[in-house]
């Protein structure tokens, strides 16, 4: 076989087994991704949205409500609050209201070429008693082109594990196992210092305890 010729094949073969482009798949599609974040008294939401390129315009005109090619800051907060009304999240099988707090939105070059990233925070607020929990979030934003991940990122404390976590298949929805810890009391944790000064004391006291070496 000529070089010609294998070189032919080889293209004919790649050309069967990756019928698209590498990044076709993201052209059609709506990424959402959602970070989740659990503390004693609240849930935040992190949502990175990012439009390909082929659907770049109709997201952008959901979010351009007067038609001028600016985004301002009312129109990117106004979408802002209908992803917010299109995700579930509750605790316990107890709705939580979600609040938004940060709304940006990249300008359309970037959106158009599928590079721009609108980024959106919301917080859902509500104590968290010690004990066990399960939290249940759900994506229904943009379903005909949207795709989704989402992720809980690792409790900032101790006193909050999230022991199991659970996504459907397509990552619309997560349930998470969480355990809250009894938080200590000002006067537990006023006694329990006392409790170890008290320890130190008695053991620099004792015979034959040495003495810490003078600085020279």
């Amino acid at each position: 076989m000529t070089k010609r010729a294998t070189l032919f094949v080889a293209a004919f073969l790649i050309a069967v087994v990756s019928p698209r482009p590498l990044h076709a798949h993201v052209l059609d599609e709506y990424l959402q991704a959602t970070r989740i974040a659990i503390a004693r008294d609240r849930i935040e939401l992190e949502i990175d949205l990012t439009a390909g390129a082929s659907v770049a315009a109709q997201v952008f005109a959901r979010i351009d409500g007067d038609g001028n090619g600016q985004i301002s800051p009312h129109e990117i907060e106004t979408y802002g609050k209908r992803v917010l009304q299109d995700l579930v999240l509750d605790v316990d099988g107890r709705s939580y209201a979600l609040r938004l707090t940060r709304a940006e939105c990249p300008s359309w070059p970037e959106i158009r070429d599928g590079d721009g990233t609108i980024r959106l925070q919301a917080v859902g607020e509500g104590v968290f008693a010690a004990g066990h929990h399960r939290v249940h979030y759900a994506n229904a934003h943009e379903p005909a082109m949207g795709v989704y991940l989402v992720n809980a990122l690792v409790p900032s404390t101790r006193a909050i594990a999230i022991t199991a976590q659970r996504r459907d298949v397509q990552q619309r929805g997560l349930d998470l196992d969480v355990d809250v810890a009894v938080p200590l009391s000002p006067v537990v944790w006023t006694l329990v210092s006392m409790a170890g000064f008290a320890a130190l004391f008695v053991y620099r006291r004792r015979p034959g305890t040495p003495e810490p070496l003078a600085a020279r």
